[in-house]
């Protein structure tokens, strides 16, 4: 009997398993930033990327600008815990391999993430798991990171997972807040490479073979480690048609303090015919404004994540933001 050689060649290919790099880091940390940065770049390799999100409102997909990669979403949701999204990761990772046959899958994690149960979940798959792990990137804000690295054991458990750390803000970072980040992060993993990419043409360059690079099979999680319940971060999501204010809505922001963890997403500002962005992370709030609306729908979608907030209470507040006739 003959066999097709082509018909061989596709079912071969169809049967390899990509290379699986997650990129994670704590609320705010910039991982969507760095996904823009590789992607906005000519690869020459077929990436594959999939983002989780928490929540309903898909902030950070739609942040992916540069798509040199085929992208998928899912959201709703943190894939380390729970098993329905896990499942969902697992045929999402066979999709995107059957849609575009990548060299490397990338998946960008929520911010409270824990890459051990990912990687585990992984493992107890087998021969069935979609994917080989090759590499856990953790991105930790040089302003920021020490103190979340004291208050959240997500931020912990990211830095010790890790095969390489990507120091972003630096230029915000006062030197005796990084040299203190450095102590901490060789304390907590010796072994992970840490590095930084300066804005540029030369540091992108530089950024993209790093992050793409298949390094092997990260470290074995550690047999005490278990599927967690994220402490008491809760994730609140707001979404309005009409226009809202600035100054009482960065108020409304600014007054949640510390609790807020991590604040993102688009605004319907009043008076303003372009699209705002919301953003709080680490210690910065800001609202910036990006290209106008045009035929667009126009409305505000946030995602704001911390420590037990009131999502009824916010949600009343963000109304009291709306713009008069």
């Amino acid at each position: 009997m003959k066999t097709d050689k082509k018909t061989t060649e596709t079912d071969a290919e169809a049967n390899l398993k990509p290379p699986l790099v997650v990129l994670t880091g704590f609320l705010g940390a910039g991982k969507t930033t760095t996904l823009n940065r590789v992607l906005g770049r000519e690869l020459h390799r077929r990436v594959g990327v999939i983002v989780n999100e928490l929540g309903r409102i898909d902030i950070d997909t739609r942040l992916i600008k540069s798509r040199s990669g085929d992208v998928m979403e899912l959201a709703g949701g943190c894939v380390c815990h729970e098993v329905r999204v896990q499942s969902e990761l697992w045929a999402a990772i066979d999709e995107v391999n059957r849609r575009s046959r990548p060299d490397v899958v990338l998946l960008e994690t929520t911010g409270i993430a824990e890459p051990w149960s990912i990687l585990s979940g992984l493992e107890d798959l087998g021969d069935a798991a979609p994917a080989v792990a090759a590499g856990v990137i953790c991105v930790i804000d040089a302003e920021a990171g020490g103190g979340q690295l004291t208050r959240h054991e997500e931020a912990r458990a990211q830095v010790e997972a890790a095969d390489r750390i990507l120091l972003t803000k630096l230029d915000l970072a006062t030197g005796d807040a990084v040299v203190a980040l450095h102590r901490e992060l060789a304390l907590r993993n010796p072994a992970a490479e840490r590095a930084s990419f300066p804005e540029g043409d030369e540091g992108t360059a530089a950024l993209v073979p790093w992050l793409l690079d298949v390094r092997g099979a990260p470290r074995v999680a550690r047999a005490d480690r278990h599927a967690h319940a994220h402490g008491q971060l809760t994730v609140v999501t707001y979404a309005d048609p009409e226009p809202l204010l600035p100054e009482p809505l960065l108020a409304v922001i600014e007054g949640l303090g510390a609790a807020l963890v991590r604040a993102k997403g688009f605004v319907h500002v009043a008076g303003d015919d372009r699209r705002g962005f919301l953003e709080r992370a680490g210690a910065r709030t800001g609202l910036t404004f990006g290209d106008p609306w045009g035929a667009d729908l126009r409305g505000t979608e946030l995602v704001l994540i911390g420590d037990a907030l009131d999502g009824d209470a916010i949600r009343r507040q963000l109304w009291a933001c709306r713009a008069g006739r």
